[in-house]
């Protein structure tokens, strides 16, 4: 047992020592024998902290307590209508619907306004094939390598 595995343990099951696996309760309870002193005050604090959920685990919860719980509940939910231009009210999810189609759209529109890409040509052969022109002035420099 080392510290990171004994702090591990510590933090799933609690201090009590009884709730842990078997084969981990003697090794913990030797470890805690020789535990550096921080080791024992984490395990200490564990104890008093355990201790004060187990007060509390007896306790019925308050009615105010059930009631904002169930009210929070996904399934009671009603999402309030947005008013839209004053006269139209629509469901949050229409809202939410057309932000997604603009989204999609403006994506389709980006990616086909893209260029094609044009595959590596020779620039020689582009200069027979062209016919000349300024163009064609312009790719011969661009291929001379004397200079």
């Amino acid at each position: 047992m080392n510290e990171a595995h004994f702090m591990g343990l510590l933090a799933a099951y609690g201090a009590d020592l009884a709730r842990w696996p078997e084969d981990d309760r003697l090794h913990a309870e030797v470890f805690l024998e020789g535990a550096p002193h921080r080791i024992r005050d984490v395990w200490e604090s564990e104890r008093a902290f355990d201790h004060l959920l187990s007060l509390e685990r007896d306790l019925p919860a308050s009615l105010s307590l059930e009631t904002s719980i169930i009210g929070t509940s996904p399934g009671r939910r009603r999402s309030a209508p947005v008013d839209v231009f004053g006269w139209l009210t629509l469901p949050k999810w229409v809202m939410g619907g057309a932000l997604a189609a603009s989204l999609a759209l403006g994506v389709a529109v980006g990616y086909a306004g893209e260029p094609q890409s044009v595959p590596a040509t020779d620039y020689a052969t582009m200069l027979t094939v062209s016919g000349g022109g300024a163009g064609s002035v312009f790719l011969t420099a661009m291929n001379d390598t004397e200079n």
